[in-house]
Order: C-alpha cells, then structure tokens, then sequence
C-alpha cells in the first residue's frame, strides 16, 4: 500500500488521535524528570551552601557575635537568653515539677523550662561527647533556701560571684566521673522575684584511652567549650 502523505486518510486521523492523546502524558513525563533533575542539583547546591556556611562559621566570629544568635523568650515573660541556631534547643516550657531542675541538692521541686545541647559535632574527632545548658526555677521553700549554699554531697563550692546583665549570680563548680565518663558542671544561681534561678551547663567528655589507637582521636579544646556556654549565660536576663 503506498501511503499518501498529503491525503487525509483514517490511519492519519488514529495516528493523529494517537499523537494527541500521548503527547501530553509524554511531556508531563519528561518535566516530572527535568524537575527531578533540577531539584536534585538545586538541593545539592543548598546543602552544600548550608554546610560551608556552618564551617564558615565555625571558623569565623560567629560564635563571638551575640547579636547573631536565636533569641529564646520565655513564655511567662520573666527572662530571655540567646544561643547559636545551630544548637539544639527543647523550650518546651514544661510546667511538670520536676527533682531535677537543677544539678546538686536542689532541696525541693522546680521547673526545666529551658535545655540546649551542643552535640559531638561542634569537636570532631576528639573524646567530646556533649554539653547541656538549661534554665531552671523553683520557688519551693526549701529550694529557695539551699540555692545560694554549697551541695556538700557533691564537692560544691561557691568559687565566686559574677554580675549578668544587672544580676548577680553565685557560681559553683563540682565535677563528676564514672565509667569512663567525665561531667564538669559550672552552676550560676540567683534568687529573683522569691525564686531560686540556675543557669547552668554540664560538659560530658569521655577517656581517649577507652578508644582504640587507630580512631586517633585527641583531646577536646575545652576552652572553646566553656567560651561558648559562658557567652550564651552571659546573654541571659530578667525583663
């Protein structure tokens, strides 16, 4: 059969019919992937633009500068404090009493509004394990009445007293090891308002000699460490 290209036909109109019902499922197919593609590399690009800002960051003033941090309010309005962003924060604002709302012998019940974590990452490759800081409050009687005086239990001592933003806080520092396993813990207490505040952090570090040789890790720079905590207690204040 010889096929006449310039004649309308009924095999041109079903493969006209064919082309037309096919050419819109084919298109979408095609863009789905482009886009696929594109999202892909566009993706790539951000995520490697967000890892070189962290390191740029972690190189530069960026955890010097205040003034750049996450500002946390508090939900009852009494106080603030500001940290890196990229620091885990739980402000979950627990209103459950809890024993724990401070390290030490808190006396009494209080809340843990506030914790920040920062995570192994911030030192690789050293025997770090983490850093908490937190916010806690308690105006039990008993609390109120043990929060300026040292924890005997725990080898407390009020080393000194320092001014935060129009307060002064007592500082204690006590320390703690197990299992391979070390806990420094600098406490700053302060009695507002009938309440006993502590804003404190707890570096956890582990022994290099619990990993084998070939991890070859080194010890964490703990200056840096303690830097950044007392920047982010110096950023907290009453209102």
């Amino acid at each position: 059969m010889k096929i006449q290209w310039n004649k309308i036909t009924w095999y041109s109109k079903v493969l006209a019919l064919a082309l037309f019902v096919a050419l819109p499922f084919i298109g979408f197919y095609f863009g789905e992937k482009y886009g696929k593609i594109t999202g892909f590399v566009n993706g790539y690009e951000v995520s490697k633009q967000i890892i070189q800002n962290i390191t740029a960051q972690n190189n530069t003033d960026y955890y010097q500068n205040v003034a750049t941090w996450q500002t946390d309010l508090n939900n009852s309005g009494d106080w603030s404090i500001a940290y890196p962003i990229d620091f885990q924060a739980d402000d979950s604002y627990s209103v459950i009493p809890t024993d724990n709302w401070r390290e030490g012998t808190p006396g009494g019940p209080g809340l843990k509004p506030f914790t920040l974590t920062i995570p192994k990452i911030f030192e690789p490759q050293t025997n770090f394990s983490d850093a908490i800081l937190s916010v806690g409050v308690s105006n039990d009687v008993k609390a109120v009445a043990q929060c300026l005086v040292p924890d005997v239990m725990n080898d407390q001592a009020s080393t000194s007293t320092t001014t935060i933003n129009g307060t002064i806080f007592d500082v204690f520092n006590f320390s703690d090891a197990g299992a391979g396993n070390y806990y420094e813990t600098t406490s700053y207490r302060t009695i507002h308002s009938g309440q006993c505040y502590a804003v404190e952090y707890t570096i956890h570090s582990n022994q290099i000699a619990n990993y084998p040789p070939e991890y070859q890790l080194k010890s964490f720079d703990k200056a840096k460490i303690q830097s950044v905590l007392d920047r982010i207690v110096g950023t907290f204040k009453f209102k």
